[in-house]
């Protein structure tokens, strides 16, 4: 994928310096340690709300807001105006860009997250980027492991394989992309820029961009008896 894929129009000069450095989105990932290499003890500009775990290294910026029972594990940064809801989960090597939201009980660990992406409740991000104004559904995985623990590889438009180099990578998503409620990706899947998938997709493999992309269900209809079921009041209580 083209790093011009990921990277929006407003990003900030210093970030965008580091990205540059790189030839593709997965050297950022194999170099993310040293974005965080010069945060070395907490610096919170934003609002943290009572009942937030913080430990290590921890950057939030300016007009940020950490709600409630949120658990951060530096390194982490956590740029300026983000809201991360309430349980959410932000794991050693997260960077959230401006603006970013991290909905209710999301989980991210070792990824980018660029400016104005939106990573919705219950989602897992893991070892991924998701790109500028993104858009991550409730429910949605971004596997970042394949079932064998062997090398994840990543396939072109016409299915050719190439090795990642990596045992741990999820996704690269296109900015301005947007991925439905509990859509799952298999490791290595890329979506190219303003994309669509509808809920419910299972993707692996590279999708291009300006696409929308369903899955078709057949679904069995067929009448059934009425069951009155036990409240279950009691049920494993001991007397």
């Amino acid at each position: 994928m083209n790093k011009q894929q990921l990277i929006g129009d407003n990003i900030e000069p210093e970030l965008l310096e580091w990205l540059s450095k790189y030839d593709s989105p997965i050297d950022w990932l194999d170099n993310i340690e040293q974005l965080f290499s010069k945060l070395d003890k907490p610096i919170i500009h934003g609002r943290v709300e009572d009942h937030v775990s913080i430990t290590g290294p921890v950057h939030i910026g300016e007009g940020a807001h950490i709600h409630p029972f949120v658990n951060i594990e530096g390194p982490v940064i956590i740029g300026a105006n983000v809201s991360v809801r309430p349980h959410a989960q932000i794991r050693p090597y997260a960077f959230l860009g401006t603006g970013c939201v991290v909905g209710h009980g999301a989980d991210i660990k070792r990824s980018l997250c660029l400016n104005e992406s939106k990573i919705q409740d219950g989602t897992f991000v893991g070892d991924s980027v998701v790109g500028s104004e993104a858009r991550i559904g409730s429910g949605v995985i971004l596997a970042n492991r394949k079932f064998n623990q062997a090398e994840v590889y990543c396939r072109d438009n016409n299915g050719r394989a190439y090795p990642s180099g990596r045992a741990f990578f999820g996704a690269l998503i296109g900015r301005l992309s947007r991925l439905g409620a509990n859509v799952t990706t298999m490791p290595g899947t890329i979506v190219g820029e303003h994309t669509w998938v509808t809920p419910g997709c299972v993707l692996r493999g590279t999708y291009g961009s300006d696409l929308l992309i369903s899955v078709k269900q057949d679904l069995e209809i067929k009448s059934k008896d009425r069951v009155l079921l036990r409240s279950g009041h009691g049920e494993y209580e001991k007397i």
